[in-house]
């Protein structure tokens, strides 16, 4: 292991991932692990990784680090103006920083959520099977101004490697995800149902535990206490406000507001992209 970056200044939000937490839901931890795992996935991929490493994970850019050794990295996700020495790099292929190098990740035009990958991966302490950091339940690095980014020793790639242009996804302002209905879904009146999946909700804000959308208000028949239910990334629970919250990567298990629906797994990407005031459409999934 040898330090490889050090933080010279802090984003908004940004947090070292794996592939996620695995075995500890039972016990009221969630999975975190990447919000966009197409982004995190296809950086695995351009680095020849044969296991899902560690990525940094940032939300609408804004960081800076200075090289503290040699390295080959990747940057992935949604496009964001980013610089090495104030000269612009190309997104979704490799580029080497040398020690003394700055890298600079700018705003993030179209997406919310970037992902700087080195090859070999990041390396911090293994808490529970993974590396994420996962900040309310303690677990995980937190990484903040000064702090250094640690990776593994290993060889550098003998060709630049990257995805075509075409092959890169493309992050839209509207958005149509696929979802199943949830175990109370049957609870909402006729009219929340129809609105629900025919109306676009705005998404107003969030975290990396839920995604706030507006749009109607969605009401119950009647109001009933409702057993609280398992939940899991893509549960769309409705509070008593009416307003639905998708859960994210880093949700609590267990929820006991009504849950009218579950967003399709391969369209986790999709949502975990959005910007603020961005629109989201539902389709529903027939199981």
């Amino acid at each position: 292991m040898k330090p490889l970056l050090i933080v010279t200044k802090q984003g908004v939000y940004g947090s070292l991932q794996d592939k996620g937490r695995y075995g500890y839901r039972a016990f009221g931890i969630p999975l975190s692990g990447p919000m966009d795992h197409r982004s995190f996935n296809a950086a695995q991929r351009i680095l020849h990784h044969h296991h899902d490493q560690t990525s940094f994970e940032m939300f609408v850019g804004g960081f800076e680090f200075e090289a503290l050794a040699d390295g080959v990295y990747v940057l992935t996700g949604g496009h964001s103006t980013c610089l090495v020495n104030h000269v612009p790099i190309e997104m979704w292929k490799t580029f080497h920083l040398t020690r003394g190098d700055r890298l600079s990740i700018k705003g993030v035009h179209q997406g919310s959520i970037v992902y700087l990958t080195p090859l070999g991966g990041f390396h911090t302490t293994d808490e529970l099977g993974s590396q994420s950091c996962l900040p309310l339940g303690n677990l995980g690095t937190r990484i903040t101004k000064g702090s250094i980014l640690y990776g593994q020793v290993s060889s550098s790639l003998k060709y630049n490697r990257g995805l075509y242009p075409s092959y890169r996804p493309h992050f839209d302002s509207s958005i149509t995800v696929r979802l199943f209905k949830g175990p109370h879904f049957h609870l909402f009146t006729k009219k929340s149902q129809q609105q629900f999946l025919q109306n676009p909700f705005q998404f107003i804000g969030g975290n990396r535990m839920g995604y706030y959308i507006k749009g109607p208000a969605l009401q119950l028949q009647e109001m009933k206490d409702i057993l609280s239910e398992a939940t899991q990334f893509g549960t769309i629970q409705v509070p008593q406000s009416g307003d639905p919250i998708i859960l994210m990567a880093d949700a609590q298990t267990v929820g006991g507001y009504p849950i009218i629906a579950t967003v399709h797994e391969e369209d986790l990407h999709k949502v975990a992209q959005m910007r603020m005031f961005n629109t989201i459409h539902f389709v529903l999934e027939e199981t």
